[in-house]
């Protein structure tokens, strides 16, 4: 079986999240240098609320709450994780994130709606769509929001520069499914969807050669005044839901 059709296992994600990128973590907390995906949940999720990271591998969106008062628990199943993240929230002298070891896939060790808002940043996209619906449906108790960020199917750079890497066979992340909404799983898994778009169109054209004529049609588009997350191009598709 291709490496790009099955989820990378405990010790694959460890290769990817552990304490040798401590000082990354750090540097990007401090220096305000973090991802999209992480500001835009900085815009989500307001001051002073509690938050649920689940999957949270370099811990980067949950440290970055942390640090403009959130109050966070970041979960991941990979100890290499949870000892990156703890050892980040030491150095960046965070007294308000807990780091939790869990499988996401059963049932977690909170109570209900212990939390504002729960999300994820690049985890249900590795699952199919049954199993993604169970997820939904299980996370939903505890929690009043539920916030999902996961590759966009409809990311035309994304999507070419993703089938280059393959081809090249430099691609690092096993099975990812993209998907153009998760309307239905959400519905499907009790969620009603409050509002869904797309984030991170320079993400996504990062993911082609620079030279690729996908990428400059849409660097020139972005020069000439379109915005690319309107026609839903964004790296990102964002899903806002609460239960029904």
């Amino acid at each position: 079986m291709s490496k790009y059709t099955k989820a990378l296992d405990k010790n694959e994600w460890s290769e990817h999240y552990n304490i040798d990128i401590l000082n990354s973590v750090v540097s990007q907390v401090r220096t305000n240098s973090v991802s999209i995906w992480s500001d835009e949940l900085l815009k989500i999720c307001e001051e002073g609320s509690r938050c649920l990271e689940i999957g949270c591998g370099s811990g980067l969106s949950s440290l970055w709450l942390a640090k403009h008062d959130r109050i966070v628990t970041a979960l991941d199943y990979t100890e290499s994780s949870v000892d990156l993240v703890n050892a980040a929230k030491e150095e960046l002298e965070l007294s308000n994130i807990n780091v939790i070891q869990a499988d996401a896939t059963k049932d977690l060790p909170f109570k209900e709606k212990e939390f504002d808002y729960i999300f994820q940043a690049g985890l249900l996209e590795h699952f199919d769509t049954n199993e993604q619906i169970r997820l939904l449906a299980n996370w939903k108790k505890y929690g009043r929001y539920m916030v999902s960020m996961i590759p966009n199917a409809a990311s035309i750079p994304y999507r070419i520069g993703k089938q280059i890497l393959e081809d090249n066979n430099e691609w690092e992340y096993g099975l990812e499914i993209p998907k153009h909404s998760l309307g239905e799983e959400f519905s499907r898994a009790g969620l009603s969807v409050i509002k869904e778009y797309t984030i991170g169109t320079e993400w996504a054209l990062s993911f082609l050669p620079k030279k690729h004529y996908v990428r400059k049609f849409f660097e020139k588009m972005k020069k000439d005044g379109y915005s690319l997350d309107k026609y839903m191009q964004g790296y990102l598709l964002v899903t806002i839901g609460e239960e029904m």
